[in-house]
């Protein structure tokens, strides 16, 4: 074997490994942040709720399905539905209003956080 060879072994042996997962590619359309950000919290659900990815258990989709909800008024359903993000089994990396990127639990625990609060969490 190569010296090289083995040296290469020995280093990916010793590294780390780090696996980013990115968000599936769902258009946005698809968890229905444009009806989110135009305040239309009623074809955000129904956009939403069409696409199953809720049902799915899909973190961007139960996040955004509570961020309809609680611009309803409906906080408890919004409370319930970011719970689930936040235990989900799949975790994303997802995209934030504001262009930031962040773990889907770490999104779904913020909005849990601020379930009291007028802001608004909606993820692309």
């Amino acid at each position: 074997m190569s010296t090289t060879l083995f040296l290469a072994a020995a280093l990916m042996a010793q590294a780390p490994v780090t696996l980013t997962v990115p968000a599936p590619s769902v258009p946005a359309t698809d968890v229905g942040y444009h009806e989110l950000v135009a305040g239309r919290p009623e074809a955000a659900i129904a956009r939403i709720e069409r696409n199953g990815l809720a049902r799915a258990g899909d973190p961007l989709a139960l996040i955004n399905l509570g961020t309809a909800y609680k611009m309803l008024g409906r906080k408890d359903e919004a409370a319930r539905l970011y719970r689930a993000a936040a235990s989900s089994d799949d975790r994303f990396d997802v995209e934030l209003a504001d262009g930031r990127w962040i773990d889907s639990r770490r999104a779904a625990n913020i909005a849990i956080a601020r379930i009291g609060s007028d802001e608004m969490l909606a993820l692309k």
